[in-house]
């Protein structure tokens, strides 16, 4: 593992959130002033390809990193843009059951309010 990768997966780690490719570019900076945007796409490429890191589509923007590539969800709040993790705990399973094969990977996105943009809403 090299100094820039071992710095993203600090980066990720630390984030309590999702970051963009940029976010991560930005605060890689700040530790290691040299670090080339191109070297910090190319390392997230890898790490997803690994398995080392999640990566989101997002229809709306840029795609964002997430720190945790086990299999989960996400809720993304309409009103706000506000993203957050989501367990499903068992739904593969199911799904493979109803299917008759092996699900591979799968990217579950639940849109809805989050309760501040509910009661401004109201």
């Amino acid at each position: 593992m090299t100094r820039q990768r071992a710095l993203i997966l600090d980066i990720l780690q630390a984030s309590r959130g999702h970051l963009t490719a940029d976010e991560i570019f930005v605060q890689a900076r700040q530790t290691m002033p040299n670090i080339a945007r191109g070297t910090v796409y190319r390392n997230l490429k890898l790490m997803e390809q690994s398995g080392e890191v999640g990566r989101l589509e997002m229809s709306d923007g840029p795609d964002l990193y997430d720190r945790a590539p086990t299999p989960h969800g996400h809720l993304l709040c309409d009103g706000c843009g506000m993203l957050s993790d989501v367990p499903v705990v068992g739904l593969v399973k199911e799904l493979e059951t109803a299917i008759g094969t092996e699900v591979r990977s799968y990217q579950l996105t639940i849109h809805y309010l989050c309760p501040a943009c509910r009661r401004k809403n109201a």
